[in-house]
């Protein structure tokens, strides 16, 4: 994805801020589109597209890139940072989103 593009979805996701954190708390700066550092980040697909994921925004997610190495194509459960985490549905809106496992 081209950065123009990716930064659409960062303000989408974000606002208009530099630095944000993805679902797990790991922090990301607008400008590390793609830069492998401790802040940078990646555009990924909640389901991902080779599940049958739709390529819409609304299964677009901005992840740390570490936490995208974590998550990779699991689906619908995953660990990151060992914490599980799974993925829902909502068939009502039309969304997926990611929830914490609570034990």
């Amino acid at each position: 994805m081209k950065k123009e593009d990716a930064l659409k979805v960062w303000l989408h996701e974000f606002g208009d801020v530099d630095y944000a954190h993805d679902f797990t708390g790991r922090k990301v700066k607008r400008e590390d589109y793609l830069v492998e550092n401790q802040v940078g980040w990646v555009v990924s697909y909640i389901k991902p597209i080779s599940l049958g994921g739709p390529d819409n925004t609304d299964n677009m997610i901005i992840l740390n890139h570490n936490t995208a190495y974590e998550k990779a194509e699991n689906y619908p459960d995953f660990e990151v940072v060992g914490v599980k985490y799974t993925i829902k549905y909502d068939s009502a809106d039309d969304f997926y989103y990611i929830e914490k496992v609570l034990d």
